[in-house]
């Protein structure tokens, strides 16, 4: 049974209809998570792979495209997501003349996976998902539960000091700031399940904005407006001495990612 808050995280992305066009460091990750993906199957080509929060299928399209042969479980909270990335595959086939693999599409919460028909899963595998989660370390440990022996888990996630410009001008202007704590690499790095090993890896990436108003209607816009559990947003002259803090002093947001991968005991 979904918690309010997840009603609400739903009802945020089945609304970000103009996702694509905003989701600039959310293409770059999928990217990023995508040439670390080949590489660790660079040898050997998962077989069965289960993607969670797959959004409207950036980092699907990219793994559909490397690894052809596999058989794909596709699964988001979003009934919504699931339509644009079902969308998105579709188009990809018919514009290069290409049959898809075997993918499966269902509505799941990656906290709490479901049962599924195989012996487990080769590669579980998100972009940006995790950190609208709760629990996580009680998430990966039932997501390692599917996994095969050796099998992967290969996630990215927003980490501590992300959004860092916007929190300043918040607090610069003496307003609250409704910015997620999100987790730092030690916090992480503790979360891992036991019977494997795990290790994450950070970059950080600058996302350009001309303004604060640009910048919050892009959160909006990819449905990551929800503020953090407990705040309640303003608005009027106190939002907007934070807005004008932000234009005087930055050009740019900063998102701070944790790349991690666990490897289960063979």
């Amino acid at each position: 049974m979904m918690t309010d808050r997840k009603h609400l995280i739903v009802a945020h992305f089945n609304a970000a209809h103009a996702y694509d066009d905003a989701a600039h460091i959310q293409q770059r990750c999928a990217q990023l998570l995508a040439e670390h993906i080949r590489h660790r199957f660079s040898h050997t080509s998962p077989r069965n792979i289960l993607e969670f929060g797959c959004g409207t299928g950036l980092l699907t399209q990219a793994l559909v495209q490397a690894f052809p042969h596999a058989e794909f479980h596709i699964t988001d909270l979003s009934p919504a997501m699931l339509e644009r990335t079902q969308a998105r595959l579709t188009q990809l086939a018919q514009q290069n003349s290409i049959s898809l693999p075997t993918i499966h599409f269902y509505q799941m919460d990656g906290e709490s996976p479901q049962p599924h028909p195989h012996a487990g899963f080769d590669l579980i595998t998100s972009s940006l998902c995790l950190q609208w989660f709760e629990n996580r370390a009680a998430a990966f440990s039932a997501l390692a539960s599917h996994l095969r022996p050796a099998g992967a888990i290969m996630v990215s996630t927003l980490l501590q000091d992300s959004l860092a410009e916007w929190r300043e001008s918040c607090d610069a202007t003496a307003i609250p700031c409704g910015v997620p704590a999100y987790p730092s690499l030690e916090q992480l790095q503790s979360e891992w399940p036991a019977h494997g090993t795990g290790h994450w890896d950070a970059i950080a990436l600058q996302d350009p904005t001309p303004s604060a108003r640009s910048f919050l209607t892009g959160l909006r816009l990819i449905g990551a407006s929800l503020p953090h559990t407990g705040h309640t947003p303003r608005h009027g002259i106190r939002l907007r001495r934070a807005m004008t803090w932000f234009d005087n002093h930055h050009t740019h947001v900063t998102y701070h990612i944790g790349f991690g991968s666990f490897y289960k005991e063979q």
